[in-house]
């Protein structure tokens, strides 16, 4: 399978951005220039999302983190921050767990280790629109702009893959093996994000000396309502990394 990414910027540390459901490496508009004048930084697109090819076969959260982790072989970077939106942070966390030596670092934006079953059937509704209806319908379901729609082409099949195996976070949840991850982690979400703070919360709890930001006044798209706070906190989240190492 073909996954595109692209490489920029020279720096002490490498991370690497993770966007979520029906979005694309161009998510990160706002996030790469004020990262590149310090830090080597990768953006990716998910199978199925932008640039990336096509696997509409089901796939797991670990099958998503195994897809990471080809791209920083193929970038050559033994070790990164990862940095993960929604379900781009299950990916993030999965990696950390599947592959901790490959992770440096974790900023966790949005996301949840678990889902209930009223997620669960939502992740697996959009995965039906998906495969019956096309995309669009779901780009509309998540709110998704026509801009982001043109940066970012969905394969509704893959798309569908990919959803379910979100679903899968009700039977088989993360947040019981969250303890074994060691590396700094700094999770970040919005005060007023559609998903709750609860599953923020949670992943703060579980992981060991982990940073929890809830902003005031923001949503699950703090990155590009307020660029210029969410890059300082990662900013200071990625100097510390550096002074400690």
């Amino acid at each position: 399978m073909r996954l595109h990414y692209t490489l920029a910027g020279s720096g002490p540390l490498a991370i690497a951005l993770t966007h979520g459901l029906a979005a694309s490496e161009a998510t990160w508009a706002a996030q790469v220039p004020a990262l590149v004048t310090r830090h080597r930084v990768l953006t990716w697109d998910l199978r199925g999302h932008g640039r990336s090819g096509t696997a509409p076969a089901p796939c797991t959260p670990a099958d998503l983190a195994a897809d990471l982790r080809g791209v920083l072989d193929r970038a050559g970077r033994e070790r990164a921050v990862i940095l993960g939106h929604s379900a781009g942070g299950v990916v993030a966390m999965q990696l950390a767990l599947d592959s901790p030596e490959r992770v440096a670092g974790l900023v966790l934006v949005g996301t949840a280790s678990e889902c209930n079953a009223r997620a669960r059937q939502f992740y697996q509704d959009l995965a039906s629109i998906a495969e019956e209806r096309g995309i669009e319908p779901v780009r509309k379901r998540l709110g998704v702009s026509a801009e982001q729609a043109r940066e970012a082409p969905i394969h509704a099949a893959t798309f569908a893959s990919v959803a379910r195996a979100m679903a899968r976070l009700h039977t088989e949840p993360l947040t019981p093996r969250l303890g074994e991850i060691r590396c700094p982690t700094l999770v970040i979400v919005g005060e007023r994000d559609a998903l709750g703070v609860g599953g923020s919360v949670i992943i703060q709890r579980s992981i060991a000396g982990a940073r929890l930001e809830i902003v005031p006044e923001r949503g699950h798209g703090i990155f590009v309502e307020d660029p210029a706070g969410f890059n300082a906190l990662v900013l200071e989240f990625l100097a510390a990394l550096v002074r400690s190492a």
